[in-house]
Formats: structure tokens, sequence, C-alpha cells
């Protein structure tokens, strides 16, 4: 019995001896087959956290979404050129005939639209105050100067004030900081004893907005009341 098992153990090492000696070297690798196709997609990964408005992490906050609109916005608008513009008929010019952009009668008549209302035509001295009219400012301060006593807070006739309407206007408006590089000078200028002036004309100023030295005082500088 044991000589069976040890001729029958040396018959299968030999057979694998010689299935190992006809099998040669190996031969080089074949090309890859084509991939497959693609396999389903997983399923969806959970929302991320809620913002601080409670809204789904996945989109953007009110506060993100603002923020790349504006953004967006000012990309748009072009940095200050090298020339300074002081005095209001430096900006508030016509640029188109037809709808009277950008005078001060267009502004006027543009923002009382807005409400649903309708700005006056013509100004206390008779002088028309059409949108397309390029009218001075001060022809508006007949009506928005700043009143006193019974109508103080509010304009001599207008129910507000110049002041009260273009500080914040020019103030809030990016384009006017940012295109015309606009700040409290552009509008004004102040005297030896503090006191401020409007100036009503464009002013002849250099590449730093310092008026000219052979037009003093500036012309059309106007002092402006408390």
């Amino acid at each position: 019995m044991k000589y069976k098992v040890t001729f029958a153990l040396g018959l299968f090492v030999l057979g694998a001896l010689i299935l190992a000696a006809c099998a040669g070297a190996a031969g080089p690798s074949g090309s890859q087959g084509p991939a497959g196709p693609q396999g389903p997609a997983g399923p969806q990964g959970l929302a991320g956290p809620a913002g601080k408005d409670g809204k789904d992490g996945a989109t953007l906050t009110d506060a993100q979404a603002t923020a790349v609109a504006v953004a967006g916005t000012l990309g748009f608008i072009s940095p200050p050129g090298e020339e300074v513009r002081r005095g209001c008929p430096a900006c508030h010019v016509v640029v188109d005939a037809a709808t009277g952009k950008y005078t001060l009668a267009f502004e006027a008549h543009e923002r009382v639209e807005v409400r649903g209302e309708k700005h006056p035509d013509v100004a206390p001295d008779g002088t028309s105050i059409k949108a397309t009219d390029d009218v001075n400012v001060t022809v508006c301060l007949q009506c928005h100067a700043a009143g006193t006593g019974d109508r103080e807070g509010r304009g001599v006739v207008a129910p507000l004030s110049l002041r009260d309407i273009v500080h914040p206007a020019h103030m809030s408006s990016q384009y006017f900081k940012l295109h015309y590089g606009g700040s409290c000078f552009t509008c004004h200028n102040i005297g030896a004893a503090g006191e401020w002036y409007l100036l009503t004309q464009k002013v002849e100023v250099n590449d730093k907005g310092v008026p000219n030295d052979e037009k003093i005082p500036i012309p059309g500088a106007q002092q402006i009341t408390p």
C-alpha cells in the first residue's frame, strides 16, 4: 500500500515537470482591450450644511448672491481717468438730446417718475425745466434750497431740499465714486472761515483738482447757508 502511494506521488511530480518544460518562457503581453461601458452614476451626496439664513448649503445665500451681482456690475465700471471733474456741469451734461440724459432736469424727472409722480416743467422764474433742458443747479435751488421756519428740513418750495437729495444719491453711487473718482470736493469748496460753497459752474482745475489760480474766487462758487 505504501509502495502504491509513493508510486502515484512520483507520477504526479513527473507530470508537473513535463508541463513546466512544455510551457517554456512567458511570451510578451498582448494589447489591452477596449474599456467597458461606464457604470451607472452613484447616488447624489448629501447637501452641505445650511447657511445662516437657513437655506440649503448647496445654494448661495442672499448676501453671497448680492456680492456676486455687485462684483459683476463693478466689472463694467472703469477707473477714473486723468480728468478731475469739479462743479455740477462737469458731469451733468447732455449726452442724449432725445431723452436729456444726464442733465439735472433729466435726473429730477427720472427720479420723480420712479415714485409715480410728475416733476414740474417750469421753474418759479419761468425757466423751462423739462427733462431735455440743460439747466444750472441755481434753477433747482429756486425750489430745493434749504427751507427755514415752518419749512425746516424741507426745500423752500419742494418737499425735499437739494442737500437731502444729492448727498445720499452721490455718495451711494458706485459710478460717481469709482468712474468719476467723486468726492465732496467734486461739488463743493471750503472757504477761509470753513464755510461751504456749491460749485454751480464747471471749474477749471489741474490733474489734482486744484483750481486755476488765475480764476480766484472760483467762478460760480455759491456759499451755502446753514
